[in-house]
């Protein structure tokens, strides 16, 4: 991973690890606020939340099944292998600043996310949103790797 010095100064400003760590936190509270969200689920929520197309055609709510997202937006899901690989590392640090901070915290395996307050308006309140619904949407799956499956994306 490139050094924080050496980044594009749009990158570091819009892939910062404290927005990533807030963006995670919001999944993992609305996915199970006391038992938290598998870990591996966490690489799911940046390429879907932080892809405006992606996050655009996110459903109003988690009644349109994961499965019948997919089926819908066939072309997201083609991209979505790409996107979810290249933000490994950035999901990595996200949850590194995220457990400096207090704001993820990990037991047995599981991230929980402890988030008191919403942001202002505008659209860093849309993303965390937008990471709400995914991480509600998340929890519906019967299992984790349900997910990875369905986005066409290994754990």
């Amino acid at each position: 991973m490139t050094t924080w010095a050496e980044r594009p100064r749009i990158e570091a400003t819009l892939l910062n690890p404290a927005l990533l760590a807030v963006l995670l936190a919001a999944a993992a509270r609305d996915y199970e606020p006391e038992a938290g969200m598998a870990w591996p689920l966490a690489f799911l929520v940046l390429p879907v939340v932080l892809h405006r197309p992606t996050r655009n055609a996110l459903p109003r709510d988690t009644r349109t099944h994961l499965s019948t997202w997919v089926r819908r937006e066939p072309l997201l899901r083609a991209g979505f292998p790409e996107r979810a690989a290249a933000m490994v590392p950035r999901t990595r640090e996200g949850i590194r600043f995220g457990l400096r901070a207090g704001i993820l915290t990990i037991n047995g395996g599981n991230v929980l996310g402890h988030l008191t307050e919403d942001p202002a308006p505008g659209e860093l309140r849309q993303l965390v949103r937008a990471a709400r619904l995914v991480g509600r949407w998340l929890a519906k799956s019967d299992q984790p790797s349900t997910p990875f499956a369905l986005l066409g994306v290994a754990p």
